[in-house]
Parts: C-alpha cells; sequence; structure tokens
C-alpha cells in the first residue's frame, strides 16, 4: 500500500510542479526558471518518499565557474539528488527519448536541456556543439558517461562523447558519485523504499591543454575517480 501512495505522490507533485514549469519555460527562455522548478519538484517528491540526500565535496570546485559534471547512474533518483544539491545553474545531456516523458520532458525540452539523437549520429554531434558553446557561455552541463542506468550498482562501460565535450571546451570535470540509490529504486522494480543516499563531489580534473587523444586516458581518470567517491555503508559490496 505504501508504494501506491507514494506513487500518486510522483504523480500529482509531477502534474502539479510540471503544469507551473511548463508555463515559466514558456515565459523564461533563459531556462533559470525551469531550475527553480525541478529543485522544488524533486525536493517534494523525496521528501514524501521519505529519501534523505546528504552530500560532501561541494567546496571542492567554483560554482560560479563552468564545469561538466559526470556521475554514476544507477537509479533515477540520481537526477534528483544532483538536482537538489548542485548549488549552480546546470543544463542536462540526456537522450531524446526522454522529450516524450509527459510533464517531465516537455520541461526539460522547454528548460534548455541538451537532448540526444543517439540514432542519428549528425544530429548527435550538433547537439554536442551545442553544449559546448552552453559551456563556453559559462553553463555547467551534468552527464551521465554510461548512457543509461546500472542494472548491478557498479559502473558500465563509459561513451565517449562527454569526454569530447569536455575536451573540446576546455573545462575541468567534476566525478559525481551517488552511493545506496540501487536500493531505493532498482533498474526494472517498481517499488520506491525510503531510506537517504549520499551524492560526493570529487575534485575537478582538468582538461586544459588536451586533445581528442587524450580522451580515454581522461575517460579512465574519470571512471577512477567516481569510483572512489563510493561510500560503501551506502552501497554495499556493488560499488
Amino acid at each position: 500500500m505504501i508504494y501506491v501512495f507514494r506513487y500518486l505522490l510522483v504523480v500529482v507533485c509531477t502534474v502539479f510542479w510540471g503544469v507551473i514549469g511548463l508555463v515559466i519555460g514558456l515565459v523564461d527562455r533563459s531556462g533559470e526558471g525551469v531550475i527553480w522548478v525541478a529543485r522544488n519538484w524533486v525536493g517534494w517528491i523525496l521528501a514524501g518518499c521519505g529519501i534523505r540526500v546528504v552530500a560532501d565535496g561541494l567546496e571542492s570546485f567554483d560554482p560560479k565557474r563552468p564545469h561538466v559534471f559526470m556521475s554514476n547512474h544507477q537509479s533515477v533518483i540520481d537526477i534528483a539528488a544532483i538536482v537538489l544539491t548542485l548549488p549552480c545553474s546546470f543544463r542536462f545531456v540526456a537522450k531524446r527519448e526522454l522529450a516524450l516523458i509527459p510533464f517531465f520532458g516537455w520541461v526539460m525540452a522547454l528548460g534548455g536541456h541538451v537532448l540526444i539523437d543517439r540514432g542519428n549520429r549528425s544530429k548527435a554531434m550538433r547537439s554536442l556543439e551545442r553544449a559546448g558553446h552552453q559551456i563556453r557561455g559559462g553553463t555547467n552541463v551534468i552527464i551521465f558517461p554510461e548512457g543509461t542506468r546500472s542494472p548491478h550498482g557498479g559502473l558500465a562501460e563509459f561513451k565517449k562523447g562527454g569526454f569530447h565535450l569536455s575536451i573540446q571546451s576546455q573545462v575541468p570535470i567534476v566525478p559525481v558519485t551517488v552511493s545506496g540509490t540501487n536500493r531505493i529504486t532498482p533498474k526494472r522494480s517498481l517499488r520506491i523504499e525510503s531510506g537517504e543516499v549520499k551524492i560526493h563531489y570529487g575534485k575537478p580534473i582538468p582538461t586544459a591543454g588536451m586533445t581528442a587523444g587524450d580522451r580515454h586516458a581522461l575517460a579512465q581518470e574519470v571512471r577512477d575517480a567516481i569510483t572512489r567517491g563510493y561510500d560503501p555503508s551506502y552501497q554495499g559490496a556493488r560499488a
């Protein structure tokens, strides 16, 4: 019964804040109003479901400078944890299919987030170029380099597009590790559990002076940093 209540809560919050987000997104094309909506949206859902987020490492980067944030991805709660704790404006780089999700995807599209068409390489490259333009203009970008949620809680193979983007933009990558969300909403499960999750923001990894030939070494460095950020007390043996 508790799961039914939580799903109803998610639906109600999504419709309520989604409508507000659509209105604000149509009026304020800067995308900043959508960020405000997103923080309230996920805050209501997490609080109502009894999910607490603790964060550390926020002092490791300057929120006034642009960065590419790269996070592991084991649950939809990862997105909420980042939205709730990141102390600066941001745009997600995500697959285009998300734009089809009622309210959530519509608000993402209006908010200026970068939606990638993975089935069309030329369109995907143009989207990444757009993301690079945003970064060079001072916008923070969030990428899940695995491309999808991990089914086992550990790190899956990284896709290379985000590392090309970071090197072309010459901005630091902040490795982000979310621990414990795989127990809150496991992949392919309908459960929404209560509990506490932890998000760790690592030290920025510089890309200044790097070229495309450095992308493999950069990907490994980011992977190692994300792995070190797992908290076993939240994640268990799956890290």
